[in-house]
C-alpha cells in the first residue's frame, strides 16, 4: 500500500484584528481537502474558507466558521476541487491560524 501524495498550505498564519485576505493558493491539482482553523490565543472570528473560479472571476464562501475560544475546529470537504483557495478572516479578538491539505492522488 503507497502513501498518499499531500499538498500542505498555511492559508493564515497568526492573523490578528484587522488582517485582510490570506495568501491565495492554485490548487487545480488536488482535492479531498481537510481544512483546520487553529485559535492560538482567545478570541472571537469568523473565518471565510473561500474559492476562486475564473469562469465567474469571483470569490466564493465553500464554508464560513464562527470561533470564540482557543483550540482548533477542523473541517472536511470530500469532494471539494478547486482553481485556488484563501481564508478571509474577520477577527474582533484574538490570534487565528487556518491550514489546508488535500491530496494530490484520486479519492
Amino acid at each position: 500500500m503507497s502513501l498518499r501524495t499531500l499538498d500542505k498550505k498555511t492559508l493564515l498564519s497568526s492573523a490578528t484584528t484587522g488582517a485582510g485576505a490570506g495568501n491565495a493558493f492554485s490548487v487545480e491539482r488536488s482535492k479531498g481537502w481537510t481544512f483546520v482553523i487553529a485559535t492560538e490565543s482567545a478570541g472571537t472570528a469568523t473565518i471565510d474558507i473561500e474559492a476562486y473560479f475564473s469562469d465567474s472571476g469571483a470569490w466564493h464562501v465553500i464554508h464560513s466558521q464562527s470561533v470564540s475560544s482557543e483550540g482548533s475546529v477542523m473541517i472536511r470537504d470530500d469532494h471539494g476541487h478547486y482553481e485556488k483557495i484563501r481564508a478571509n478572516p474577520s477577527i474582533t479578538s484574538g490570534t487565528h491560524s487556518v491550514y489546508a491539505t488535500g491530496t494530490v492522488d484520486s479519492l
